[in-house]
């Protein structure tokens, strides 16, 4: 984990309780489990989350986490290994350098990702997905700390309860003894604080291209390996070029604004990083078939 210093942050009410985003509360993190009428607890606990797909085990902060440690995002296998990952539309200008930006489908809706990999297992980056790279998404960067929806007003903390496979150092504490969050623990929350902000307009943007018919498939089928492996993608979409001098389109540009021409500009580009994400994918095949040298 990065143990970089950071700016103080504003204090936040986290329901009753005083949540110091520095790394500070008053009384220890207690929240009350949120009731949805006719919701199975599973159910409700994917209701409230933006991207269950990006989780494998939420559960809620509570005081009771005193002795759970967090280390850094590349020490977990979802964020070496995840090949589509969410995110939001401030993100696309930077990541753009990096990966193609697109939409995959879920459940019938269309989600804003960006394509980290075209191989099965997550591996071939075509950079070591580290917070240092830049190259990795803000829900990715805040992990295990979890985006949920914000129910009444009363914003609480989840955490995806899962094993760091490959720790590069002992972690930071989630909860300090005084039930304060640690440094890394308050820094991955700014994060998901961050990308609350951003998410509802991002939804809103990605409804208005798919409503206006301005989003398109964008099937992928590569020959990627030395034994005829291939990669392909029949679930993702991308914004017509064709579409981006229409009526449609100027009327979005209207509505959202600058922010909106800024990243529909960097989505189109970031469609040619594509071929890095093939050379990576046959570099990583070819190195995993190589024979190990003789001693």
């Amino acid at each position: 984990m990065s143990r970089g210093s950071s700016s103080a942050i504003k204090s936040t009410e986290i329901g009753s309780t005083r949540l110091d985003m520095s790394g500070g509360a008053e009384r220890p993190l207690l929240f009350s489990m949120l009731r949805i009428p006719g919701l199975g607890r599973a159910q409700a606990v994917h209701a409230m989350i933006y991207w269950p797909d990006l989780h494998d085990c939420p559960r809620r902060l509570t005081s009771g986490w005193g002795h759970s440690r967090i280390f850094a995002p590349e020490a977990y296998e979802r964020v070496r290994n995840r090949q589509l990952v969410p995110i939001v539309h401030g993100e696309a200008l930077t990541l753009a350098a990096w990966f193609p930006i697109c939409w995959q489908m879920w459940d019938g809706r269309p989600v804003l990702c960006v394509l980290r990999s075209l191989l099965p297992d997550g591996t071939g980056h075509p950079v070591r997905p580290s917070s240092a790279s830049g190259a990795l998404p803000a829900a990715l960067r805040a992990f295990p700390v979890i985006l949920n929806r914000v129910a009444d007003d009363a914003p609480e903390i989840w955490i995806d309860d899962v094993v760091a496979d490959q720790p590069t150092d002992i972690g930071a504490p989630l909860l300090m003894s005084d039930g304060r969050l640690s440094r890394g623990a308050a820094q991955r929350v700014h994060t998901v604080m961050m990308l609350r902000r951003s998410i509802d307009r991002t939804e809103s943007l990605t409804d208005a291209l798919h409503g206006a018919g301005l989003l398109e498939p964008w099937p992928l089928d590569f020959e990627v390996g030395p034994a005829g492996q291939r990669a392909r993608f029949d679930d993702l979409r991308v914004v017509r070029a064709s579409a981006l001098a229409s009526t449609a389109a100027i009327q979005l540009l209207r509505t959202f604004g600058a922010d909106a021409a800024t990243f529909l500009t960097a989505h189109r580009i970031s469609l040619f990083r594509i071929a890095v994400l093939i050379q990576a994918a046959r570099a990583q095949l070819k190195s995993a078939r190589a024979p190990e040298p003789v001693a």
